[in-house]
């Protein structure tokens, strides 16, 4: 038997198209969420540039389609889900600087590419700021 768990967190979904100039509104985004939680100001920079980098990735793979994020805050980590089309065949290429940014910024992240899809995703505690140190 399975049991369904009912969350009253609130999730933002947000849609930009695939043009790096929205990336200062995405940022402005996730600041703002994550000014819901029990973030210090170092900790919303934090979420700021992560978001940035999750953004421009997924920007950068796109075929032209949209950008879909998800904000979600869960027992005071944000998450923030990211995914756009990919060209067929394509699988997602992250920058290793990207990468070693998330490693700083973040507590978790991941990227995958599947079925033509691109999909990035990180966490964010209010609790971890010495991650990747």
């Amino acid at each position: 038997m399975s049991t369904v768990t009912v969350t009253t967190e609130p999730t933002l979904r947000l849609e930009l198209s695939p043009d790096p100039r929205l990336l200062r509104i995405l940022r402005l985004v996730a600041s703002g969420v994550a000014s819901l939680g029990d973030f210090d100001l170092a900790a919303v920079e934090e979420v700021r540039v992560a978001v940035d980098e999750l953004g421009a990735t997924l920007i950068g793979a796109s075929t032209g389609g949209p950008i879909e994020l998800s904000f979600a805050m869960a027992e005071g980590t944000l998450c923030v889900e990211g995914r756009t089309n990919l060209g067929t065949g394509a699988e997602l290429e992250v920058d290793p600087l990207t990468d070693r940014i998330l490693d700083v910024v973040a507590t978790v992240h991941e990227w995958s590419s599947d079925g033509g899809v691109a999909l990035g995703r990180f966490e964010k505690s209010p609790s971890s700021p010495d991650v990747g140190s």
